[in-house]
């Protein structure tokens, strides 16, 4: 297989940190137990600035793509082909213009190289799976019932949900072809047929950047089973932050909250507040955070130390910027300001 170099590129550019979250490695305060040995004390240690990681017992160490080859046990492009699935970065595979030009003629060069080309994210396909997916009852049940939030809130987020996903692959399918759809990732295919990318029954929730164009698309798992990961993205590019398009409607020295995750930022736009959110507490799209520092910025961390360290993490970041985010309290007892917000309207009935 021919990874070109732009790709490689792209997939050691991932957050290093985020690829240890896809692995299941458990990073706090950019440190983790080793997998490679006996590992009682956090001896790797990472770094988002250079964008590696080291373990400094055994030695191993390097990018995205040598932590996926170490975790994994592979090689090389087994490596690049699972990080490409897992961010959902697509190519094809690219021959030199030598050996393309001994076997066809520049007219068929050209269609060549049209077909080649690769899109990491089919806006018109995720498009369409957002306006075709709506508020199913176990959806509903979530959103309105267990978190109580506002229904107009959510409308206007534009959250769908999934339940049946043999109905939503044969619809995607139909729409815009099997190629198309294996292309985008949203499908998979295996020895026992297509399946969809997101485990169902779940939650979409779409990601804009600040000029209303979908950039990414979240998922949560509303179903029982333990084993299955709770999020999943997909996304054009790095991770953003989640309801960019409301810094439209906000000037210099507007109050605006971080919140740790979709269902908080919700609770937050429910009570009337300004918010934006973080996919986790361990994820900082910092090429989005730097355009709050002109506001005034304010977090309810979630009461745990990934809350915490996230928490710590944006301050830091903030000061470095000649900026400030004031931490608010949560009740004793209250896990994250979702649960606070439950626990509002529980009183007020």
């Amino acid at each position: 297989m021919n990874i070109p170099q732009d790709i490689i590129a792209r997939l050691n550019e991932l957050p290093i940190e985020a690829v240890a979250d896809k692995l299941g490695i458990y990073v706090r305060r950019h440190k983790a137990l080793c997998f490679k040995h006996d590992d009682h004390n956090p001896s790797i240690t990472f770094s988002t600035s250079k964008n590696i990681y080291k373990c400094w017992v055994c030695g191993i160490g390097g990018g995205p793509i040598k932590l996926v080859q170490d975790k994994n046990a592979c090689d090389f492009q087994t490596a690049c082909v699972w990080l490409g699935q897992e961010f959902n970065i697509s190519w094809s595979e690219r021959k030199t213009y030598r050996n393309v030009i001994k076997r066809t003629s520049p007219k068929k060069l050209q269609l060549t190289k049209h077909k080649e080309e690769t899109s990491m994210f089919d806006k018109e396909v995720f498009t369409w799976l957002i306006d075709n997916t709506t508020l199913l009852d176990s959806a509903k049940f979530f959103l309105f019932k267990e978190r109580c939030l506002n229904e107009d809130i959510v409308q206007k987020q534009r959250i769908g949900s999934v339940v049946n996903s043999f109905n939503i692959v044969n619809a995607l399918v139909n729409k815009f072809g099997e190629d198309t759809c294996l292309r985008t990732g949203l499908i998979r295919k295996s020895c026992n047929g297509r399946y969809f990318y997101f485990y169902t029954p779940c939650l979409l929730f779409p990601y804009y950047d600040q000029d209303g164009i979908l950039i990414g698309v979240q998922s949560r798992y509303l179903g029982a089973n333990k084993k299955v990961p709770r999020f999943q993205f997909a996304s054009s590019q790095k991770t953003r932050l989640y309801n960019l398009p409301i810094l439209n409607s906000l000037k210099r020295g507007d109050k605006l909250y971080i919140s740790e995750g979709i269902t908080d930022c919700l609770a937050l736009l429910s009570d009337g507040l300004n918010a934006v959110a973080i996919p986790s507490a361990t994820i900082l799209p910092l090429e989005d955070l730097i355009f709050l520092k002109n506001y005034e910025l304010h977090m309810y961390p979630d009461q745990d130390e990934a809350g915490e360290k996230a928490f710590i993490a944006l301050q830091r970041f903030f000061i470095n910027h000649y900026s400030i985010v004031k931490k608010e309290a949560l009740p004793e007892g209250v896990k994250d300001y979702c649960d606070y917000h439950v626990k509002k309207q529980e009183i007020n009935g």
